[in-house]
């Protein structure tokens, strides 16, 4: 999994503008919503960051438990918290043992694919099934294979604005043997710039499932967007709920 400490303090502010302005969050709670209802649940948001999602999902009235393994992140979701049901724990959520159970758990962003192996993904499933309550269910959210199949190994960049006066570049490399990606996100200001990178590891619908069933799991159904198409060969999200069995 991607060391925290690639997020180093001096990025942080970078990263929070970025995951606030492309994926707000607002999104994957009312995805979430539409297959299990949020208000007065209990959810475990892993791999929170600096709380976009976390924050989403209590303000769609759950109570929520924020996990994430760096410090600067979690420092940056308490400032910003205000009066939102959202409280932050530190710690290697591949390895999570809280004394709680859930009635939801999500993993936005890729966060499953940060998982670097098949056996830290399944270690990763396995600790999602020993906090899902009976009943309950698991979201993760992913960017579909394909996307990362048609780069065909080169280097590819997209900038997006960030507001009027910053902007990032995001440069994927993906290795198709290996399955991993490596994504460089350059946010630029007009007297600032600041790098940081993340690689990750993707995995199929059917790795997915296959790996699912081995920790306990099974995948209930699959979206192809926050709105609840289908997953189809011209999906560009990979969404799947998992439930326990």
């Amino acid at each position: 999994m991607s060391d925290p400490s690639v997020y180093e303090e001096t990025a942080i502010e970078a990263y929070d503008l970025m995951s606030s302005m492309l994926s707000p969050g607002a999104g994957l709670a009312a995805w979430v919503s539409s297959h299990r209802p949020l208000a007065g649940r209990s959810v475990l948001d892993l791999g929170c960051g600096t709380g976009v999602s976390s924050f989403a999902l209590a303000e769609a009235g759950a109570r929520v438990v924020a996990v994430d393994a760096s410090r600067p992140s979690l420092d940056v979701l308490e400032k910003k918290r205000g009066d939102r049901d959202v409280e932050a724990v530190q710690g290697d959520f591949r390895e999570l043992r809280l004394d709680s159970a859930f009635d939801v758990i999500t993993l936005s962003r890729n966060t499953f694919f940060l998982a670097q192996e098949q056996e830290e993904k399944i270690g990763l499933l396995r600790v999602v099934a020993r906090h899902l309550k009976p009943g309950g269910a698991a979201f993760l959210d992913c960017t579909d294979p394909a996307e990362y199949q048609r780069a065909g190994g080169d280097a590819h960049s997209v900038t997006y604005p960030l507001g009027r006066d910053r902007m990032v570049t995001v440069t994927q490399t993906a290795d198709r043997a290996a399955q991993r990606v490596l994504s460089i996100f350059l946010v630029q200001g007009a007297a600032t710039l600041t790098a940081f990178h993340e690689e990750a590891t993707w995995a199929t619908l059917a790795e997915i499932r296959l790996m699912a069933r081995i920790a306990g799991l099974q995948v209930a159904g699959a979206d192809g967007s926050y709105a609840g198409e289908p997953y189809t060969a011209r999906s560009r999200e990979m969404l799947i709920v998992l439930e326990r069995p």
